[in-house]
């Protein structure tokens, strides 16, 4: 299948092209010489002119007391997820 704009994606006979790309190889001059910016280039940092807050300290006790309790509170709803299932499977093999 090939459609009207499929002609410049046709392979090239072979040694149609060679002599061109031989030709445009030589006559590449090369990359541009790379010229350093000028110096000041960058814009001036912005001071800071306010300390940052200080953070506020940790409860230790509280923090592990939390994840305890959120800890429990998953394991108690997986039980009750696991009971639920059992439960729905006894029905569903019974009937």
């Amino acid at each position: 299948m090939s459609g009207p704009g499929d002609e410049q994606w046709r392979r090239p006979a072979p040694g149609a092209d060679d002599a061109g790309a031989e030709r445009s190889a030589q006559t590449y001059p090369g990359p541009p010489a790379a010229i350093p910016p000028p110096p000041g280039w960058h814009p001036e940092p912005a001071r800071r002119l306010t300390p940052p807050r200080p953070l506020p300290e940790i409860d230790d006790d509280a923090l592990d007391l939390d994840e305890d309790r959120a800890d429990r509170f998953t394991n108690v709803l997986g039980i009750a997820a696991g009971i639920v299932l059992i439960l729905v499977a006894c029905i569903q093999w019974r009937t």
